[in-house]
């Protein structure tokens, strides 16, 4: 006895708490169903205040059984709020690696985007260029062929005018080589460029690829044929960087009010 209570009334007591405490749970996964049966029913059958008795095994294997379900639980929560605890950290460090790759990218977008440019422009100082050049020479060649038709009427005339014409035929041959060279070469230089001329003069019209500025009636060519290009188109990486300024061929106004 302890202070006037026997051990079968501290047994009793201990189990009449343990029973009310674990009645509104349910029992743990871990606990052997067949121990919880066994001491259910050594409880029910020994429910006399007279004979009142708690089997000690029993007692001993639930107490075991709980303390590896705290031990389990416990293990469980320590691994979750580790994993919780690392999660802020491992997402930040997502989040960071994730901008700082977009943020490359975008450098990189940005840097293709100015070379682009700076390429743009470069070819079309290029095709500005040859655009004069090619009319500086095509001027160059029609006051050569004047030159050469103009003549003067009379033997004594032509015997003086000789010695002076001589010098202007030369300077004009030497002017019109240099124009051409200049745009021999451009046109490498823009086709090294990745830049290629639209081909027009005697094709069909091409809205996507040409610009009519004029038109001339005609009866020997379809309608729509490319007659005479104003100003050269050219496309570049597959799209049209230029489109060409065209005349083209329609059909004479007495057909079209037929």
């Amino acid at each position: 006895m302890t202070r006037g209570i026997t051990r079968d009334e501290i047994l009793r007591r201990f189990e009449a708490w343990l029973d009310g405490t674990l009645a509104s749970e349910e029992p743990p996964g871990e606990i052997d169903q067949e121990i919880l049966r066994a001491v259910t029913d050594a409880g029910e059958e020994d429910s006399s205040e007279s004979d009142r008795r708690c089997d000690s095994y029993s007692l001993w294997a639930v107490m075991t059984a709980l303390t590896q379900e705290v031990k389990l639980q416990g293990r469980t929560f320590r691994e979750l709020s580790e994993a919780v605890g690392a999660q802020p950290g491992r997402i930040a460090e997502e989040m960071r690696a994730a901008f700082l790759e977009r943020g490359r990218e975008r450098e990189r977008e940005l840097q293709r985007d100015t070379e682009r440019r700076c390429h743009k422009e470069a070819l079309l100082v290029l095709i500005d260029l040859r655009d004069r050049l090619t009319r500086g020479l095509q001027s160059a060649r029609d006051a050569a062929a004047r030159a050469a038709k103009s003549t003067r009427a009379g033997h004594l005339a032509r015997f003086f005018a000789k010695p002076a014409e001589e010098p202007v035929a030369g300077i004009a041959a030497a002017l019109i080589k240099g124009y051409e060279l200049a745009v021999e070469r451009l046109n490498q230089a823009i086709e090294d460029s990745s830049a290629r001329e639209i081909p027009c003069q005697g094709s069909m019209f091409d809205p996507r690829r040409m610009n009519a500025i004029d038109k001339e009636e005609s009866v020997t060519l379809p309608e729509g044929t490319v007659l005479e290009v104003y100003r050269s188109g050219y496309e570049w990486n597959g799209e049209v960087f230029r489109p060409a300024q065209v005349k083209v061929a329609c059909r004479p106004a007495a057909e079209n009010h037929e």
